[in-house]
């Protein structure tokens, strides 16, 4: 059973022992992609509804093809990502949404919600993949409120500086 209010999508599941929640998914959009000063690092940074920021480390070629599905320009050959949708497309599924579920010794965890005929199933992915799909689908984006909790940073813009951790 899914129950949204407010941007937030929580996910009940019935056990044997009754009934249990499996954690909390807070609506994000991709802000933006940082560059560190040096061009070796690259975050792409995922804001809640609420302000909240959740920072994702991802390599340079993750960033590019991030980049490349936000942008209207076609690469003149397709990328990776351009060529999973066109299979998604073909087989008559489509991407339903992105959970990024977990962080564990600090690795992120995502998780594609995909749906064929009336059928969702999941597929494990690395959140840069799975980003990179989001944003050439529009497919929306999720994150464990536990997660967000974990490793996110609150936006408290006052005009001195920026997010606050």
């Amino acid at each position: 059973m899914y129950l949204e209010a407010d941007g937030r999508l929580e996910h009940a599941q019935e056990c044997n022992s009754g009934l249990s929640m499996i954690p909390a998914m807070v609506q994000v959009e991709l802000e933006d992609i940082a560059v560190s000063g040096d061009e070796n690092q690259f975050l792409v940074l995922l804001r809640s509804l609420d302000g909240d920021i959740l920072p994702i480390r991802i390599d340079a070629m993750q960033a590019i093809s991030i980049v490349a599905g936000r942008s209207s320009e076609r690469m003149e050959r397709p990328l990776t990502h351009d060529l999973m949708v066109s299979v998604l497309e073909m087989l008559g599924a489509s991407l339903a949404r992105v959970e990024i579920t977990d962080l564990v010794e600090g690795t992120y965890y995502a998780m594609l919600i995909m749906e064929r005929s009336e059928v969702s199933f999941e597929v494990d992915a690395r959140p840069s993949d799975a980003l990179a799909l989001a944003v050439r689908t529009k497919a929306p984006i999720f994150v464990a409120r536990h997660v967000l909790e974990q490793s996110g940073m609150r936006d408290e813009f006052d005009g001195s500086g920026g997010a606050q951790a």
